[in-house]
């Protein structure tokens, strides 16, 4: 930045104050408000939140294929499930009784809807979901997780879903009844594995690790947002108090360099116009007042060393008061 910039940012900041407050704070408090807008303000891709019934669906799932609720009415017999399933990227939610709630326009589907949020955390699984609709069929949902096809294990995922299910509906038709839906989830396991042995023939990938969705927002993460906030804001206006002392005591030891070195300029031109008197003293054939020439100059010599080596002010203030005292003698 040039130094003509910055002396016309500095004599702005030291005018009238704002909103009757100093302008420098004025703008340390909009550059705080800038860094926070730009730490907590801006969008990010957050993850959606998470509901507490998928919390817990997910929690249930972080050590087992098969999650099965306390209320659940036993037509999927969870530990053969599980026996079955083993580590496939397969995982069954068996909820209870209490039916999901009623679908607020014609075309939506609770249990699919429920299926997908649960699909989006354990998203490298399929999911397979039962569960108590509002008319108290208790059905399945199936759908797969949005990172089944990944790059360690590149699958076209629409082989897993209305394809898949439909091939295991032909086996289990003659097979499921509507209290025993456990050949549903047996043929679906087994399609997968007709389906998979095609897609991985190096092997099957296994379930990956079940990783806990995010905590939503509490009171603490507010407080320390607010408090976050409060020492952006603290630390802006320390940050310009102190470079404001800086620049004050740079510019009053640039205030003091710069009369010290007029001050020397100015005791520089009296030495040259002394300097002039002394080596160019008038004839005499006085011997007194050529001892007093010769003695002046030898002053001179002296004066003019202390001159050159003086660094301060108190050491000028010695050098003036000797120079004065040989001017006025050389001017008698």
């Amino acid at each position: 930045m040039k130094a003509s910039t910055k002396k016309r940012i500095s004599v702005k900041l030291r005018k009238g104050p704002w909103f009757g407050l100093p302008r420098w704070l004025v703008v340390a408090v909009g550059v705080a408000i800038l860094l926070g807008y730009g730490t907590f303000g801006r969008g990010v891709d957050a993850p959606a939140p998470v509901s507490d019934q998928v919390r817990t669906i997910v929690d249930g799932l972080r050590t087992t294929s098969v999650y099965e609720a306390p209320d659940s009415p036993g037509k999927v017999d969870a530990e053969r499930a599980r026996a079955l399933i083993g580590d496939r990227p397969i995982v069954l939610v068996l909820l209870g009784t209490t039916p999901l709630p009623k679908p607020e326009r014609p075309l939506d589907q609770p249990v699919y809807d429920l299926c997908d949020q649960i699909a989006d955390v354990v998203s490298t699984s399929l999911v397979v979901l039962y569960a108590t609709k509002d008319t108290g069929e208790y059905s399945a949902a199936y759908c797969v997780g949005p990172e089944f096809s990944n790059p360690q294990n590149p699958v076209d995922a629409s082989n897993y879903d209305f394809v898949l299910v439909s091939r295991a509906e032909v086996a289990w038709k003659y097979r499921a009844t509507d209290d025993d839906l456990f050949p549903k989830v047996e043929e679906f396991v087994f399609a997968f594995d007709e389906q998979a042995a095609e897609d991985f023939p190096g092997g099957v990938p296994r379930r990956a690790v079940v990783v806990p969705p995010p905590p939503s927002p509490d009171t603490l993460q507010t407080w320390q947002i607010v408090l976050s906030l409060a020492g952006i804001l603290l630390g802006t206006i320390a940050l310009f108090v102190g470079l404001r002392l800086v620049g004050q005591v740079v510019a009053r030891r640039g205030a003091r360099a710069a009369a010290h070195r007029h001050r020397g300029e100015a005791m520089s031109a009296r030495l040259n116009k002394l300097a002039d008197v002394v080596s160019h003293p008038p004839p005499t054939t006085d011997a007194d007042e050529a001892r007093r020439q010769a003695d002046l100059a030898g002053q001179y010599v002296l004066v003019l060393g202390d001159f050159e080596a003086a660094s301060s002010n108190m050491q000028l203030d010695g050098v003036d008061t000797r120079l004065t005292e040989l001017e006025k003698e050389a001017a008698r």
